[in-house]
Parts: structure tokens; sequence; C-alpha cells
């Protein structure tokens, strides 16, 4: 099964240089493939995607705790 997933990024960049950009840009690429990740898991449930992927995802992808979180809520969505 296909899914699409939308995702809107807000922010500020203060004097954005280089490795600022670069940084964002790895850090949404990873986001994206978290989203992707957590879908592969084809279910509806917050609470089984937590109980079976958190841990994983932590150890998996570079990404904060809030992140990991809101990407899983996403796929919930999609």
């Amino acid at each position: 099964m296909r899914k699409d997933v939308q995702v809107t990024v807000v922010g500020k960049v203060f004097r954005p240089n280089g490795l600022k950009v670069l940084a964002l840009n790895r850090c949404l690429s990873d986001y994206l493939r978290l989203v992707k990740w957590y879908l592969r898991f084809n279910s509806t449930s917050k609470e089984f995607l937590h109980e079976k992927g958190y841990e994983k995802a932590k150890r998996l992808f570079n990404l904060n705790t809030a992140l990991i979180q809101t990407a899983r809520d996403k796929a919930l969505k999609s």
C-alpha cells in the first residue's frame, strides 16, 4: 500500500550558512525516512507503534524525542 505524506516545516534560521542548511536538510531527510519506517508497521494504533517502534527508532535515527513522536503521529494520520 502506498501513502502520500505531506510535511510543512516552519522555523527560523538566523544567519543561515552552508552548515546550517546542510544540517536542516539532513534532519528533514531523516524525519521523512522515519515517517516511512513507521508506515511500514501498517498500524492505526499509537500505542502499538510506540511499543513496537519507539526504542528502535531512537537507535536507528539520529533525531530527538519530539521529532520521533511527531513522525509516529504523522504516520498515523496518513
